[in-house]
Parts: structure tokens; C-alpha cells; sequence
């Protein structure tokens, strides 16, 4: 597990308030309780805020697991180097 999947879960733990181990990489909305659509754009917030990384609105509707943000960061991350 990355640096950057141990703090997303982290991070999704303190929003949904749920213990990470509840999250896995097929984790999606629907799957605990808050990540709903609001739950999202405020979880879509906080990682921009925490990663330093914008994430175009067109990725963030795309998202349906932790391991499609896993995918963004790295991707966002590749591009910028």
C-alpha cells in the first residue's frame, strides 16, 4: 500500500467516521455511510486541500471506488513531474 493510499484512508476515515479497516480498494459511494453526493464533493474538497492536487470536475464524477482516486493522484502526480 502507497503512502498516498494509507493517507487517503486516513483522511476518508476522519471524514465518514468509520475505521479504516471498512475501507478497501473497492470501497465506493454507497458502500459506508456519508458518501453519498455531498459526502463526495466534501471528500473530493479535502483531498484537494490535503494532496495539494486539483482534480478536474470530469475526474471527480468518473470516481466509483478508493482505488479509481488511488489511480487520479497518480496520474495527477505523473503529469506534473
Amino acid at each position: 500500500m502507497s503512502d498516498s493510499e494509507i493517507e487517503l484512508k486516513k483522511l476518508m476515515a476522519d471524514l465518514f467516521q468509520c475505521n479504516e479497516s471498512e475501507l478497501s480498494n473497492e470501497t465506493g459511494p454507497g458502500d459506508i455511510n456519508g458518501w453519498d453526493s455531498l459526502g463526495h464533493v466534501s471528500l473530493m474538497s479535502e483531498i484537494q486541500s490535503r494532496f495539494g492536487k486539483h482534480i478536474p470536475v470530469e475526474d471527480a464524477i468518473e470516481i466509483e471506488s478508493i482505488a479509481d482516486i488511488v489511480s487520479l493522484l497518480n496520474s495527477i502526480e505523473a503529469s506534473n513531474e
